[in-house]
């Protein structure tokens, strides 16, 4: 039912899949590739998290108002499901086990949404900026990877100063925790990041 109620989207690195303030009329699925989720709150823009493969599109927001109160831009090219959002609440109200697993999925992203914030906010330049090279490494599964951002995007990520990510990611190539040339990035001392991470 889903898979016939779908259309199958290609958005290219940089382009907006969502805007905020857009009317909520599909869910909307990563098949492949990767977005971030920004949220503008009195002028200033959040990062909230790094979507990647099979992951929804900020379901947590589309249930509840009728615009959506997110931004998502895709970082590399990115193919997006586009699910009708009357049969995701058709299935809701007749199949009380989908309902439950989607509850449990949108609580599960909320937690993880909520420490990550609270993580970011609780650490220096240097922790912010090695839990985000964390988070490719994770994403990207290895640890060699090429930066989907700009220096001023991995600052937005870290919820830091260009300036100061600049100076982090300089401190990290000098001190040889990481091997870095323009936007790809090698992990040498990923034992190293873990413990900036925890006390940084």
């Amino acid at each position: 039912m889903v898979e016939k109620s779908t259309t199958l989207l290609q958005f290219a690195k940089g382009e907006t899949i969502i805007k905020q303030g857009f009317v909520a009329s599909h869910i909307l699925y990563i098949e492949k590739g990767l977005a971030k989720l920004d949220v503008t709150n009195d002028s200033k823009l959040s990062t909230l998290k790094l979507l990647s493969n099979d992951s929804f599109v900020g379901i947590m927001c589309s249930f509840a108002c009728k615009s959506l109160d997110f931004s998502a831009i895709a970082l590399e090219n990115t193919t997006i499901r586009m699910i009708n959002m009357d049969l995701f609440f058709s299935l809701i109200k007749e199949n009380g086990e989908f309902a439950l697993k989607l509850m449990r999925h949108m609580s599960s992203l909320t937690n993880d949404i909520m420490h990550r914030t609270s993580r970011l906010a609780g650490k220096n330049v240097e922790g912010s900026v090695a839990m985000i090279l964390q988070e490719f490494k994770e994403i990207y599964k290895s640890n060699s990877f090429t930066l989907p951002v700009t220096r001023v995007g991995l600052a937005s990520l870290a919820g830091c100063s260009k300036e100061s990510t600049i100076h982090t990611l300089a401190k990290f190539h000098n001190d040889g925790i990481i091997q870095l040339k323009d936007k790809s990035i090698t992990i040498i001392k990923a034992e190293s990041l873990e413990l900036i991470i925890k006390n940084g």
